[in-house]
């Protein structure tokens, strides 16, 4: 396999994500590697392909993630700007804001109805203490809007989801402490008579979300009731419900739209996950018929229809995404097209036996190689997962001699509520004895050298990674990206969205502190015995940068070899291209030096504090 460089790594084509449709063409968010990351609108038409949004940056900041940071319809496009911190308005050729100059207000879910000259968005306040309300407001087309926005709809802790059809306004929310796939519900209101608002499906226990418009004037959501999120269509005086062991929704971390949408009266478009991969599933609730006409994808990504027409980004394992157009009679053409990679690992779907059960994970073996190094990814979340879309992270770390196993450890999603519940009261002892679990069977295997395997992750995954380091001796080095060092100090640090997570996955707090306390990767440090590798951003506000200098000071005084970068002007992620490249070029020597490798003449050598010649 030929040694990927780090620019082939890092830059490559731009991604694609959230297709939207109108008559005025299909529309897409598009990510430049060249430009540090800017996010801009791009518009396919007969005629080529255009830029919608040039010296925009298309981005919200809502729950600290974002998300539905753009919304088109009938001539209309409207997003949200990270530059400027304002919603901006294309109508026809005229481009202008929607919202003042303000620090107070964040925007996201964005949803446009043209009618009534209206965009809907989910809207914090962040001068409301002590944390920020959310809220659902109609901003007018034809206005400044010095207010913000008209309120629609107020009181619960999250909303996310709203759509918008004639007059008539659905979403999704949930309230402290749950996290939307624990308990959240779909609610109805008219926007003539917003006071008056009514559930549409929502239990104790159950999680309802992403609510879809269909071309027939009824209303369909996700529920997982049956144990895995399946659709259901509420329809004037009757239910339709489609029952299937698979998940068809992913949870909600950002307020982006799900891989879901309705194509004319009678035919909802959804993801299907099974045994971790996504498949485009066509439903018609009717009858009951399910199609599937887009086989050997990773993941769908997102799903937008104009008519009979279906619009599809799709994931492949071997190569980028691209967006698919789906006749009426079943054509495909892809719109944004990709090449199929023929220097590649593939990604080989593992099962191995944890404490809780079978864990799933995505083995990538180095071709011909007998035994390699091994590096071990734990997905973040930790209510998340990892799919096997192409990934040049995963394929130059193999090209670079390493394997890579990318494990879905218990709590995961896209195989249903209970493998996500495993999870709860057990995060820092599950997932850890899962990734153990998985990484040892690929090594008695003879896949992997268990003597050199390393494990890396981000956020959650970076906790999982230190707190695999501290409670176990099967690895040989560690990777923590923004990772989590003190439990305690997460939970009284951390941002409104995760302020109430760890009540499931850890305990009660204050009442758990104790557990908090033995749970945390900085008060276990007397068995930590590996090199360690330290990366955060500066202006992290999910888990502070106080966390990282504090796991590195305790890592310096028990006189381990460690490294720790830390990033300027970077969060929680690192979005600028040299920030990217400095990260990977650590990481690649960090894991040559402490592994034993042979070093690669194109990245500078990483300074490890007390490794030995």
């Amino acid at each position: 396999m030929q040694r990927m460089s780090i620019d082939q790594a890092l830059v490559g084509t731009d991604s694609i994500r959230q297709v939207r449709a109108s008559a005025d063409g299909v529309f897409w968010l598009a990510s430049i590697a060249a430009e540090d990351g800017r996010v801009t609108i791009r518009c396919w038409q007969e005629g080529g392909i255009a830029e919608i949004t040039p010296g925009f940056n298309v981005r919200s900041r809502v729950m600290e993630y974002g998300g539905g940071a753009y919304a088109v319809a009938d001539g209309l496009v409207a997003w949200c700007d990270d530059f400027t911190k304002r919603i901006w308005i294309q109508d026809g050729e005229t481009t202008r804001p929607l919202t003042p100059e303000s620090a107070r207000f964040r925007y996201g879910g964005l949803d446009l109805d043209p009618q009534r000259r209206l965009l809907l968005a989910v809207r914090e306040d962040h001068e409301v203490t002590p944390e920020e309300r959310s809220e659902i407001v109609a901003l007018d087309l034809d206005s400044d809007n010095a207010d913000g926005g008209r309120v629609l709809v107020s009181g619960a802790d999250f909303y996310a989801g709203p759509v918008v059809r004639n007059g008539r306004l659905a979403w999704f929310q949930w309230m402290h402490p749950n996290m939307s796939w624990d308990e959240a519900s779909v609610w109805v209101t008219n926007l003539d008579d917003p006071g008056h608002v009514d559930r549409i499906h929502g239990k104790p226990g159950v999680s309802a979300q992403h609510p879809v418009w269909l071309g027939d004037g009824s209303l369909a959501c996700v529920t997982d009731e049956s144990g895995h999120w399946n659709w259901v269509v509420h329809h004037a005086d009757a239910t339709s419900t489609w029952r299937t062991p698979h998940d068809c929704s992913i949870p909600v971390w950002v307020l982006d739209t799900p891989p879901a949408c309705a194509v004319g009266d009678d035919l909802l478009a959804t993801v299907q996950i099974d045994d971790g991969r996504g498949a485009l599933a066509l439903w018609h609730p009717s009858n009951g018929e399910v199609t599937h006409p887009l086989p050997g994808t990773a993941m769908i990504e997102s799903l937008a229809s104009r008519g009979q027409e279906l619009f599809a980004i799709a994931e492949w394992d071997d190569r980028p995404a691209s967006l698919v157009r789906i006749s009426p009679t079943g054509e495909r053409t892809e719109l944004v097209a990709s090449e199929p990679q023929t220097n590649l690992s593939r990604p080989v779907c593992h099962w191995s036996e944890g404490p809780a059960g079978p864990v799933h994970s995505w083995f990538y073996p180095v071709p011909g190689a007998v035994a390699p190094p091994m590096l071990v990814l734990t997905h973040g979340g930790p209510t998340s997962a990892h799919y096997p879309g192409f990934d040049r992270m995963i394929q130059f770390w193999v090209s670079r001699g390493i394997c890579v196993l990318d494990v879905n450890y218990s709590g995961s999603t896209g195989f249903g509520r209970t493998y996500r519940n495993r999870l709860k009261g057990q995060w820092g002892v599950l997932d850890v004895a899962d990734v153990v679990a998985a990484a040892r069977e690929v090594c008695r295997a003879g896949l992997a050298d268990p003597e050199r395997v390393a494990i890396a992750g981000g956020s959650a995954g970076g906790y999982t990674t230190l707190q695999a380091l501290v409670t176990s001796d099967f690895f040989a080095a560690g990777i923590s990206s923004y990772g989590i060092g003190d439990l305690r100090a997460l939970v009284e640090e951390t941002h409104k969205a995760e302020s109430r997570y760890t009540f499931a996955l850890v305990a009660p707090w204050p009442e758990g502190e104790q557990v908090y306390r033995e749970r945390s990767p900085i008060t276990q440090l007397d068995r930590l015995d590996t090199p360690m590798l330290i990366l955060q951003g500066l202006e992290d506000r999910v888990v502070p940068p106080g966390q990282a200098f504090d796991m590195a000071k305790a890592v310096r005084a028990k006189g381990l070899p460690l490294a720790l970068v830390t990033f300027e002007n970077e969060g929680h992620g690192f979005r600028s291209l040299a920030a990217r490249r400095q990260s990977l070029e650590s990481q690649l020597s960090f894991l040559e030096q402490v592994l034993g490798m042979p070093l690669s003449d194109d990245v500078p050598v990483l300074s490890i504090e007390n490794l030995a010649p």
